[in-house]
């Protein structure tokens, strides 16, 4: 998409549902920025509360209201970029806060470093009422910079909210990138995921950013099998990137993981094609083996009648015969699947329930 970008303007994307409660002092942080060539698109994306009211009480003209049907936040959002005019993007939710310097020491920083296309900050959880508690790097890895592709293809905690970033809108534009509206959890993180696939990132240790916890954060709301659901979506995407394969194979075998044994389980048939995709293929047959009977036996422990498990299993000593545990494994199965369970069952209760899942914290 060709779009003339206004070059020293920020454009913010607030997208905004039912945010009567915080979203005006989500504003008059912007309003209260050292840095003031900015404008703020806020899509309100069908609000049935004072949303628009509390918008109307700042005349600003900088500040673009936006009014449209409920149609989610990933909606809401390429509604936002449709209507960006700046060369740079900011992200802002609208129960979350800027701090007064966020963006003049983003924007300064990439003015100083032509070769990078974003910048990541640090800031503070914050509660309902405003209080600090614990800083976002302290959820975080990293930090990391340079190309990061890899390390957030990894896990979404390498950035955690995207409020701490300013991108160069025109890579967004160049590559035609969009926030997926099928992903209700995650939609910011796939995005981001897209967009690092061609970026080089700096990083500010300075806390300039309020990302507020409360009940009503959709992470929250959301029961964790659809939650399981929008992730597995994010991880179907990042595999199915462009250079998806430059990534360390550490990193795509733990993102395989974490689609295959936790994600997707109790559907066989996703997980099965999944084997079949070249992205998997393409793994050293000792890493396919693996990771086909760690699925194999999370789904024996479940108990999932419809999980081809005999399957899997013989997959996994084709593709590893000298395996010893993939031999066991199987030949249990073969002799006694019930047994099989429960010789799986005590190896669980060996490790004392601890999870062996790299993502524990995943988008916490």
């Amino acid at each position: 998409m060709n779009k003339t970008l206004q070059p020293d303007l920020i454009s913010i994307m607030m997208p905004a549902y039912n945010a009567a409660t915080f979203i005006g002092r989500a504003i008059e942080s912007i309003l209260a920025q050292t840095a003031q060539n900015w404008e703020l698109i806020i899509v309100n994306d069908g609000s049935q509360d004072d949303t628009a009211v509390v918008v109307a009480r700042y005349p600003d003209p900088r500040i673009k209201l936006i009014q449209q049907p409920n149609g989610g936040e990933a909606v809401a959002r390429n509604t936002a970029l449709q209507h960006v005019s700046g060369a740079y993007l900011a992200f802002l939710d609208a129960d979350d806060e800027f701090l007064p310097d966020h963006l003049q020491k983003t924007f300064a920083f990439l003015q100083a470093h032509p070769a990078l296309h974003g910048v990541y900050t640090d800031g503070y959880y914050i509660n309902p009422e405003g209080d600090r508690l614990d800083s976002l790097s302290s959820q975080r890895r990293g930090p990391f910079t340079g190309w990061v592709f890899p390390e957030i293809v990894r896990a979404s905690d390498m950035f955690g909210p995207p409020l701490c970033l300013l991108l160069r809108t025109d890579l967004v534009f160049a590559h035609d990138l969009a926030f997926d509206t099928r992903i209700v959890i995650g939609p910011d993180w796939d995005f981001t995921t897209k967009y690092c696939e061609w970026a080089q990132f700096g990083y500010l240790p300075d806390h300039t950013v309020l990302y507020r916890v409360h009940q009503t954060n959709i992470t929250v709301q959301v029961d964790l099998r659809r939650r399981a659901g929008y992730l597995a979506l994010c991880r179907e995407n990042a595999i199915h990137l462009e250079r998806f394969g430059e990534c360390p194979l550490d990193v795509q075998t733990a993102v395989f993981y974490d689609l295959l044994v936790n994600l997707t389980t109790g559907q066989p048939e996703r997980q099965t094609a999944v084997l079949q995709w070249p992205q998997f293929q393409s793994l050293p047959p000792a890493e396919q083996a693996r990771l086909v009977r760690l699925m194999a036996g999370k789904a024996l422990l479940n108990g999932e009648a419809g999980a081809p498990v005999a399957a899997w299993l013989e997959q996994a000593r084709h593709l590893s015969p000298a395996d010893k545990r993939t031999r066991l494994l199987a030949t249990l199965y073969r002799l006694h699947p019930a047994l099989c369970r429960a010789f799986l069952r005590a190896r669980q209760r060996g490790h004392n329930g601890h999870k062996t899942s790299p993502f524990a914290n995943l988008n916490q």
